[in-house]
């Protein structure tokens, strides 16, 4: 029984080895013979090309905004009070744009001519009343020129009739003609007419003559008293003028104005060897003036302050 056993192992390993090398060789009967197959036929493997191969896009790195300072960006305010100035019942956010428009240069709003003014200086008239023993008066023109600059002539007389407190002499100085020439500048150009705050300057010239009478000198030694005239003296001057002052409209075409005066001699000539005390137009020993002048207005143009440019305009 043992005996049957083994020889059945022994039939079944010899048809596993058997069955491998049929089959291989029906894989090989069915092969075509090597001489029948051409190189041609045999196509090889082509490599992919590289340029075939789409590159990949390049990784863009992600952009930040950064936090910066802007200067010029428009801040945030709360505005708690309206245009007229009343409080709101809750505080308005609103954007506070700076405004960054330059100022515009000065422009002059009324025309080349602008009418022409005609003014009389009273003011030595009260100072006499006063006490004061010299006067000048004069009448005076202007012409508008925009409002803006004036060019200016007065015209007048000057008479002095002095006699010093503790003085030894009477000054006299008969009615004498005087003369100015000068420009104004207003600075209130783009306002009405009738109102005017100026700054100017005069150029003057007098002849005159003048008498120093009751000269009297006393000898102390002999204790005599002498006394003499110098009548008939004649001298001019040629002195200027800065001055600022304002004019103020009083009823329709009227005005008044003001001016305080600073006097300089530019040229004294005489004929004697005495020097004048009073020069008409100038005034006496003290370099400061003022003029209180009654002024009609003409011809002079009244423009609405609704139509002046907007100084914010560029």
């Amino acid at each position: 029984m043992r005996s049957f056993h083994k020889i059945l192992l022994s039939a079944a390993i010899c048809l596993q080895i058997a069955l491998p090398s049929t089959a291989q060789s029906e894989r090989t009967d069915t092969l075509p013979a090597a001489d029948t197959i051409t190189a041609d036929s045999i196509k090889p493997i082509e490599k992919a090309s590289v340029d075939s191969i789409a590159p990949k896009a390049p990784r863009v790195p992600r952009k930040s905004t950064p936090v910066d300072i802007d200067d010029n960006k428009p801040r945030e305010t709360l505005h708690f009070y309206d245009k007229h100035g009343n409080a709101l019942a809750e505080p308005v956010r609103f954007l506070a744009v700076l405004d960054t428009v330059t100022k515009p240069k000065s422009k002059p709003v009324y025309p080349l001519y602008n009418g022409w003014t005609l003014g009389a200086n009273f003011a030595d008239a009260i100072l006499m009343a006063t006490g004061q023993k010299h006067a000048s008066f004069d009448i005076w023109a202007d012409i508008s020129l925009h409002n803006w600059f004036f060019p200016v002539v007065e015209a007048g007389i000057g008479f002095a009739d002095n006699t010093p407190e503790e003085g030894n002499f009477t000054y006299r100085t008969k009615p004498s003609f005087y003369a100015k020439v000068g420009m104004n500048y207003n600075f209130m150009y783009k306002s009405d007419p009738a109102y005017q705050v100026f700054a100017g300057f005069r150029v003057g010239f007098s002849s005159f003559k003048y008498d120093i009478e009751n000269i009297k000198i006393t000898n102390g030694y002999w204790d005599q008293t002498q006394s003499f005239s110098m009548t008939g003296l004649k001298a001019s001057a040629v002195y200027g003028e800065v001055l600022a002052g304002i004019k103020v409209k009083i009823v329709g075409n009227f005005s008044l104005g003001w001016n305080a005066r600073y006097h300089m001699k530019f040229k004294v000539s005489s004929k004697s060897s005495s020097s004048p005390w009073f020069i008409p137009g100038y005034g006496a020993t003290s370099p400061f003036s003022f003029s209180l002048s009654a002024i009609w207005r003409f011809g002079q143009q009244k423009i609405d302050p609704g139509s002046l440019p907007d100084k914010k305009a560029p």
